[in-house]
């Protein structure tokens, strides 16, 4: 049996700052026009920087207290970082305005929502979707890395990185966790992948076995037992190299997003893969798999 599949990978989304979930939706309607099947996007692409500025620069130990504040107040994890500012400006006196503070991540509110987006943007399809990662801290003060994968309007799968060294951009200076950690769960051990992906990394699209890796997580999959695989997906920002689990048909996907995104295609023993189309948008690849 021989399958051709369309893959898009997402290309105009710098993520070496921020990403920007407003054109991964858009890319996901445009991938749709186009009749794309798997549609790829690199780490960070959901996470947008959370605006949270006034009028001038104050220090560390204010910058500090201000995230205390914000962090203390009433069902914190529910608040979106669009609303920092008003919780932070009705607790500081007028004096103590900040022009900048680090990055605040989703909440679990403002999360939700995006997912809301995204599955109505994937609704009608029957594409695969990894669209990026997004940065998400939850009431325990956990933080997390996840890419949500979604198909015809349902997430199918969260993954979650595994190995993360962020920098304190995300990290508030060390007010959150990262995940996974000794502090966030009773038992963890440190080769305990199923935290990151649940039962199993693998999804199977239309006859094809795929998993996906983010960044600091590439060989996961090989640490995992993972082989044979049709389709391997590194999704990242900085890293575009990973453990080959792929079958002597199958492809190996890398999309980074640093600085400018990097885009990908090869298999063993092939040439790296061309697109067939090009835009400032996504880079569309036609991959043949026989089985």
């Amino acid at each position: 049996m021989k399958i051709e599949m369309l893959l898009g990978a997402m290309k105009n989304i710098e993520t070496t700052d921020n990403g920007n979930p407003y054109e991964v939706i858009t890319n996901i309607y445009n991938a749709k026009d186009r009749g794309i099947d798997v549609l790829v996007g690199p780490e960070w692409s959901l996470t947008s920087k959370s605006g949270v500025y006034a009028r001038k620069l104050i220090t560390r130990n204010k910058a500090t207290k201000a995230l205390e504040l914000l962090f203390n107040a009433p069902d914190y994890n529910e608040y979106a970082p669009r609303d920092a500012r008003k919780i932070l400006e009705e607790r500081i006196d007028n004096e103590s305005v900040f022009e900048e503070v680090p990055d605040i991540p989703y909440s679990k509110r403002e999360y939700e929502k995006l997912l809301k987006g995204l599955k109505l943007a994937s609704k009608g399809s029957d594409m695969l979707i990894f669209p990026g990662t997004a940065m998400v801290y939850d009431e325990k003060r956990a933080l997390y890395n996840v890419m949500p994968i979604l198909r015809d309007g349902e997430l199918i799968k969260s993954v979650y990185k595994f190995n993360d060294g962020l920098s304190s951009r995300f990290n508030l200076d060390g007010a959150l966790r990262l995940y996974p950690s000794e502090t966030n769960y009773k038992g963890y051990e440190k080769e305990d992948y199923s935290l990151s992906y649940g039962k199993s990394p693998i999804i199977t699209f239309n006859g094809i076995k795929t998993s996906v890796e983010i960044c600091a997580d590439a060989g996961i999959l090989k640490k995992y037992g993972v082989n044979n695989l049709d389709l391997q997906i590194l999704s990242s920002c900085g890293n575009s190299s990973t453990e080959n689990v792929i079958n002597s048909k199958g492809y190996v996907v890398s999309v980074d997003g640093f600085r400018d995104v990097d885009i990908k295609v090869s298999g063993k023993g092939m040439l790296k893969q061309r697109p067939v189309e090009k835009s400032d948008d996504m880079h569309v690849f036609n991959l043949d798999f026989s089985f």
